[in-house]
């Protein structure tokens, strides 16, 4: 197990926090059984994203971040793969022209938040895109995550480059913060993160690395200080990763393993 410790580097008044964990990442030993076979139905990747490569670490990675945006609603932009991201949860985004940017392959907070970039959307080689596909490829789609199922459902639209990323906006329930959310992701002015944010909402970016030499990181960023709750919350993951691998030579099969994903993330899948 290896702690999770998040680095404050404020910026322009707001409050940012940067975890990076290199190769440190927060489970260090790991269910043989990911490496094995799997069944049909119900698999490690299909319920949680987990996989051989990103692993349980993945779970506590979603946790985290459902459980730090706790009653407000989240929405979320899948980066590049929008249209993916669209059959996997099976809903429209709301269109916006800009998108979050996090380079995998830096190691230092500085070095890898590249902040608001113009959104895109990859095009399909076969079969030909359509033209409304080329139209809007340009454009980032922002979707409403009802339950922590969502995130994952979201997740598994990126997770399969070197690296994936995906931004989660967490605000005030109601139709006129959302409708203020779009309109500063929309217009041909790069957005500020303070106007993104107002003084109620919550940033957050997951980034995961899959290739050597793309590593794993959460931004999280507010107008208000989450220092105390952020530590808490790390302090939790950290205890349910240590009790998580005392207990891994009990789980036998994938049945077991699942069971044992909520106790691990600290909340439930179908969690709103």
């Amino acid at each position: 197990m290896h702690p999770i410790r998040f680095e404050a580097v404020p910026r322009h008044g707001i409050h940012i926090f940067h975890y990076l964990p290199g190769d440190d990442i927060p489970v260090s030993r790991h269910w043989p059984g990911l490496f094995g076979e799997w069944p049909q139905r119900q698999t490690p990747f299909s319920e949680w994203a987990v996989n051989n490569n990103n692993m349980e670490e993945v779970a506590v990675y979603v946790g985290l971040i459902w459980r730090l945006t706790d009653g407000l609603a989240r929405y979320a932009i899948p980066r590049y793969y929008r249209d993916d991201a669209t059959q996997t949860l099976g809903r429209e985004p709301i269109m916006v022209d800009w998108e979050y940017d996090v380079d995998a392959e830096q190691l230092t907070p500085l070095s890898r938040d590249n902040g608001f970039v113009p959104g895109r959307s990859a095009l399909t080689i076969c079969p030909q895109p359509t033209a409304w596909e080329v139209e809007n490829a340009s454009r980032a789609g922002l979707f409403p995550l009802a339950t922590l199922r969502d995130l994952v459902s979201a997740l598994h639209a990126v997770l399969f480059d070197a690296s994936s990323e995906m931004t989660v906006f967490a605000i005030p329930p109601g139709a006129e913060r959302l409708e203020r959310l779009t309109a500063a992701l929309r217009g041909p002015v790069r957005p500020a993160l303070g106007d993104v944010l107002e003084d109620d909402g919550i940033f957050l970016d997951l980034t995961i690395g899959s290739d050597l030499g793309n590593y794993d990181s959460i931004i999280v960023a507010s107008s208000t200080d989450l220092l105390s709750p952020l530590t808490n919350l790390a302090a939790d993951c950290a205890q349910r990763v240590e009790s998580y691998e005392q207990r891994l030579d009990e789980l036998r099969s994938v049945p077991d393993f699942l069971r044992a994903m909520p106790q691990l993330a600290g909340v439930d899948l179908d969690a709103s």
